[in-house]
């Protein structure tokens, strides 16, 4: 991909990724829908320019190495970069808290915001076990799985910082130049520019659960004429107001949460385990039932969204890219052709047209298609426990065909009280407390940074998992 060339639909990159759909875009980068052709399998692409003053995806990449194989994070498949774009590939997930906030009626039942906290806060304590911290938690970062909806992947690393330096030290807390972060859901620490640690993770975590069971916050639609002055408003309100009025009518292991992670000092270690005892002893007065936006899939009977067949669409191919699929004989044997001239590419094209079987090839990619893409009914949704194993201290999905429930009324209530989404948070509970146990004792090797050149080589991908 070393010519100047748009990103568009039916770009095939590195004669393998084959873009099929512009899922979003921001200041840091773009997303598309892609079909990876070698694994017949969809994935995301994440592109950032290489003009940027502040490129951040070296810092991504990088975490998502150290993430490889972990629950509840996008799985990182190849990267690369040419002289326009840096750009990633990962676990193609589905839609994110906002948007299935707003699907919703722009608020979630106080259960389905119970079940998240207790999912979310394993998430922080996960990611915190590798010396991480993410600055910048928000809906928008948190996404559910595309094959199993009550699972919520962490996204976004691009802010990401280690908390430990090279010899195991916890960074100083100290004065920054800025917020970093989103100012909506930000700790107060933050927006008075100061040092992020665990303790302003798990704050911004407790003001984005009051955002979605209220669908609002107090500080919301302040009206301010620049960027500053709203972030003063914000940091005002949030440090005049006290938690009986930021959690009206809400129940108290809301504020014990709050009291928990504001009575933390910056280097000390938060208890999840208390954090997520508390919401999870409210949920046992409900029944576990599905998160809202899969009760919303079942009243409508909304199919989820069927995915681009790769072949809709013509191939962009560069124009060195000589990809095309091998050419055999009568035999079976591969051609060995040296491609020096355009004669040999016209005899390459030709013997391709004469011996590949594109109808099958064809009918090939579409039953892979309607297998990624089908959707097979369920008549028990805790049925669906048996479909995962252990392996390397984390849940490994063995059938991940999306599933949906027929009956609306077999399902208001689950039958038991030990419900699926339940279940499968209590595994992901033993199985990652296994892997932070494991992890406590590992030094970094790489210092903290915050600059947008890290060297790759330094840190290799399997330290954590060793």
């Amino acid at each position: 991909m070393d010519q100047k060339i748009s990103l568009q639909p039916g770009l095939i990159i590195e004669s393998r990724f084959k873009l099929l759909k512009k899922l979003g875009s921001g200041s840091f980068g773009i997303v598309f829908l892609t079909y990876d052709l070698e694994e017949k399998e969809y994935c995301a692409t994440k592109f950032e320019s290489r003009n940027l003053q502040m490129r951040m995806m070296n810092r991504e990449i990088l975490i998502l190495k150290q993430l490889k194989g972990i629950n509840g994070f996008p799985q990182l498949i190849h990267h690369g970069k040419d002289k326009q774009y840096q750009f990633y590939m990962s676990t193609l997930l589905g839609e994110n808290l906002e948007v299935l906030l707003q699907k919703c009626g722009g608020k979630f039942t106080l259960q389905t915001v119970l079940q998240l906290s207790i999912q979310l806060i394993d998430r922080l304590e996960v990611f915190h076990s590798m010396n991480f911290i993410h600055r910048d938690i928000k809906p928008e970062n948190f996404l559910i799985s595309k094959e199993d909806t009550s699972i919520v992947y962490l996204i976004d690393f691009g802010l990401s910082k280690y908390y430990r330096v090279a010899d195991g030290r916890h960074i100083e807390f100290t004065q920054k130049t800025g917020v970093i972060g989103t100012a909506r859901y930000a700790s107060i620490n933050t927006l008075q520019w100061m040092e992020q640690s665990r303790r302003d993770d798990l704050e911004s975590l407790g003001y984005m659960l009051i955002y979605l069971v209220k669908g609002e916050l107090p500080w919301s639609n302040v009206k301010a004429v620049s960027k500053e002055d709203k972030y003063e408003q914000i940091l005002q309100i949030k440090m005049g107001l006290p938690l009986n009025q930021l959690c009206l009518n809400l129940p108290k292991c809301f504020i014990h949460y709050f009291q928990h992670v504001k009575s933390l000092l910056f280097q000390q270690q938060p208890n999840y385990s208390h954090l997520r005892n508390i919401f999870e002893k409210q949920l046992l007065q409900y029944n576990h039932q599905l998160y809202d936006w899969e009760l919303k899939t079942i009243e409508n009977q909304q199919l989820q969204d069927i995915l681009i067949d790769p072949n809709s669409m013509p191939d962009i191919r560069l124009q060195s890219d000589l990809d095309f699929v091998p050419p055999v004989d009568d035999e079976g044997e591969v051609f060995r052709l040296k491609q020096e001239s355009q004669h040999h590419v016209k005899f390459m094209k030709q013997l391709h047209e004469k011996y590949f079987d594109h109808n099958t090839h064809k009918q090939v990619q579409q039953i892979q298609l309607q297998k990624n893409t089908s959707i097979e009914p369920k008549s028990q949704a805790t049925s669906k426990q048996n479909n995962y194993q252990t392996s390397n201290h984390t849940l490994v999905q063995i059938e991940s065909q999306p599933y949906i429930l027929n009956n609306i009324s077999q399902f208001s209530k689950r039958k038991d009280s030990k419900s699926y989404t339940s279940f499968k948070q209590s595994q992901e509970h033993k199985e990652n407390r296994k892997f932070r146990q494991s992890n406590d004792d590992y030094d970094l090797e790489m210092g903290n940074e915050d600059g947008p050149n890290l060297d790759l080589q330094i840190l290799q991908a399997n330290h954590f998992l060793q």
